[in-house]
C-alpha cells in the first residue's frame, strides 16, 4: 500500500468504480443551459487496488441522444486521462461513496470552486460551482451519470415540498433528527435530477460563508454535503449527512 494513503476513504472512493454515461450541462447564473456535452467516465482500479485509472470522454452536444444509455455518435472532442495513487488534499470521500472537493483557501489569485459528487446504487449526481475573480458565482455545471448497462433513470426535478418535514440522520451519527421547514429552504436553488444547492452569489472577502449541496436520490433518501469557510477564506470543515425517512 502506498505510504500516506487514507485506506478508509480510498475504499469509499472505489464505490465509484465502473463505467458511467451521462451529460455535463453548463448553466449560467439564471440556470439557463448554455452547453451540453455527452460524457463517458471510466474509473478502473489496478489489480492491487492502487492506482485508480480515470478516463473521461466528452462529445459535442449534437453527438448525443435523448438517452444516457445510448453511446454518442462519432469521436469525442475531449479526452482526459488520469492515474492517481492517493486522494488530493482538497478531496474528502464519505461512507456512501459520495465525495466533495474544492478550493482550500480563497485568495485573490485563485478562483473559488466547489464540487459535490453524490453516489447511490447505479446513479451519480454531481455539481460543480465556479466563482470568478471578483467573487461572483459565474458558472454551474450539473453532471448526471448512469452506470453503463443498468436501467437507472433520472430523478425528477427537486421541489421544496419534497424536503419539508422530519428526517432521521443515519450518517455520520445515527439518531439526530432534522426537520426542514419552508423557511429553511427559501434561498436554496433547486435543480433537475433531484438536486439543490445553497451558495453565495457574491462572496464578501471579509465574511465567513458556506457552500452546500444535496441530492434526493429517492423519496426517502437525502444526502447533504456542506463546505464552510472562515472570514479569511480558509476551508474550516466539510460535513456530510445521509438522511432518511
Amino acid at each position: 500500500m502506498v505510504s500516506g494513503l487514507n485506506v478508509g476513504e480510498w475504499e469509499h472512493l472505489q464505490r465509484n468504480v465502473g463505467e458511467w454515461r451521462g451529460w455535463f450541462d453548463s448553466l449560467d447564473r439564471t440556470l439557463q443551459r448554455t452547453k451540453r456535452q455527452p460524457s463517458l467516465l471510466r474509473l478502473e482500479p489496478a489489480p492491487a487496488g492502487v492506482p485508480l485509472n480515470l478516463t473521461l470522454l466528452l462529445w459535442p452536444e449534437e453527438a448525443g441522444s435523448s438517452s444516457p444509455h445510448q453511446p454518442p455518435a462519432g469521436e469525442p472532442e475531449k479526452r482526459i486521462v488520469q492515474s492517481f495513487t492517493r486522494l488530493d488534499p482538497d478531496m474528502g470521500v464519505f461512507g456512501t461513496g459520495s465525495f466533495s472537493r474544492g478550493t482550500l483557501h480563497r485568495c485573490t489569485w485563485a478562483k473559488l470552486y466547489a464540487e459535490f459528487g453524490f453516489l447511490h446504487h447505479q446513479r451519480r449526481h454531481r455539481l460543480v460551482l465556479l466563482w470568478d475573480g471578483a467573487g461572483q458565482l459565474d458558472r454551474i455545471v450539473l453532471i448526471r451519470e448512469f452506470l453503463a448497462g443498468s436501467p437507472a433513470l433520472e430523478c425528477p426535478p427537486l421541489e421544496a415540498d419534497q424536503l419539508i418535514g422530519d428526517w432521521r440522520c443515519d450518517l455520520p451519527s445515527p439518531g439526530d433528527n432534522i426537520c426542514f421547514a419552508a423557511s429553511d429552504l427559501d434561498r436554496w436553488i433547486f435543480l433537475p435530477d433531484g438536486g439543490a444547492f445553497l451558495a453565495p452569489a457574491q462572496i464578501d472577502p471579509h465574511q465567513p460563508f458556506s457552500i452546500e449541496a444535496l441530492w434526493l436520490s429517492s423519496a426517502a433518501r437525502l444526502e447533504r454535503i456542506s463546505r464552510r469557510y472562515s472570514e479569511h477564506g480558509a476551508l474550516t470543515s466539510v460535513n456530510h449527512q445521509l438522511l432518511t425517512r
